[in-house]
């Protein structure tokens, strides 16, 4: 409710500053929209198991995509930027849904974390090599520091044994792919020095120049529509994009409303161990990948949706558990 309160007053913002109609709002917002598929994941109520394998399919089908996009980069519409510079440059094509092969590597952590087994193992090494070939640095940080976190935490008898075989597959993995590892992290410190990288000067405007009052640090800016101001069409000829910096270009359009929700949700998640371990992989996902991009755009809104609605599935599970243990004790 808070979340959809925060972009409706936004709307107000960008008609008072802005001089952009409710009209053209509403239109310029729907993708906001994608939120009603919460309601419908709730209706449908699928399991955890059953969102698991549909995107394992999906995974694979991603794979496929990938294959077919060696050979003929047109297999998928990109924008022309992507194409320029991949026809350039040699540039990796992003595979868009990426990032859903999260979702079976946090299942399967799960899994490891409590009861090892190779098959879990196997399954997510085929998420993460996909992650990995697409060389997507936020989700693949991520993941990769779940991944670790979770090795260090399994809970089984032969642990230290489990620990050794995983050393050898991550010594022999990263050997085998450190050319791109140290591509990545070179590039990246070089980003983070550059303060004319894209993304730093992002950061800057959205937080010192972007809102011109109070209210709107408060309530948003409001998604503009090119069709009521220039105003998205030359901060973006300066490579200043809302879409960058994940929390802050989502609160520069809508305010703290969503961002407080997202908060209250995810940080409790990490730290309450009634959660499972797959859901707090999710949520530690999301609190990293929100420093750079972020999961309510398009496809990606279907990431958090599936987030939210497992987020009060195992409310809901625990509190029959709950309910279970204090009829049985009353026996």
């Amino acid at each position: 409710m808070w979340w959809v309160i925060g972009v409706l007053i936004s709307m107000m913002c960008a008609n008072y500053n802005y001089n952009q109609t409710l009209s053209q709002s509403i239109i310029t917002y729907r993708n906001q929209l994608l939120l009603l598929q919460i309601p419908v994941l709730l209706k449908i109520a699928p399991t955890k198991e059953e969102i698991t394998k549909a995107t394992m399919w999906f995974v694979l089908f991603l794979w496929v995509i990938y294959f077919l996009q060696l050979n003929n980069p047109y297999v998928i519409v990109h924008d022309e930027k992507l194409m320029e510079r991949f026809l350039e440059k040699g540039e990796v094509l992003i595979v868009p849904g990426t990032v859903f092969a999260a979702i079976p590597i946090f299942y399967y952590l799960g899994i490891i974390k409590n009861n090892f087994d190779f098959k879990s193992l196997a399954i997510v090494l085929v998420c993460f090599l996909f992650l990995f070939f697409m060389q997507n640095r936020s989700m693949l940080f991520s993941v990769t520091v779940l991944i670790g976190w979770t090795t260090l935490t399994i809970k089984h008898k032969n642990k230290w044994l489990i620990l050794l075989i995983m050393a050898v597959l991550v010594a022999s993995v990263a050997y085998s792919t450190a050319d791109v590892w140290n591509a990545l992290f070179e590039e990246t410190a070089g980003q983070v020095d550059n303060e004319e990288y894209d993304r730093n000067k992002a950061y800057r405007y959205f937080i010192y120049e972007a809102s011109p009052n109070i209210w709107c640090y408060i309530f948003g800016n409001g998604l503009l529509s090119t069709h009521a101001t220039r105003h998205m069409i030359n901060i973006s000829a300066q490579g200043i994009f809302n879409s960058d910096v994940g929390f802050v270009g989502y609160w520069n359009y809508f305010g703290v409303f969503p961002i407080i929700v997202t908060t209250l949700m995810t940080v409790p998640v990490v730290f309450k161990k009634e959660h499972s371990h797959f859901l707090r992989c999710w949520a530690i996902q999301i609190l990293i990948c929100g420093l750079t991009v972020w999961c309510w755009d398009g496809y990606k809104f279907l990431f958090w949706a599936l987030f939210y609605y497992l987020y009060y599935y195992e409310l809901e599970e625990n509190e029959a558990e709950t309910q279970q243990q204090i009829e049985e004790s009353y026996g």
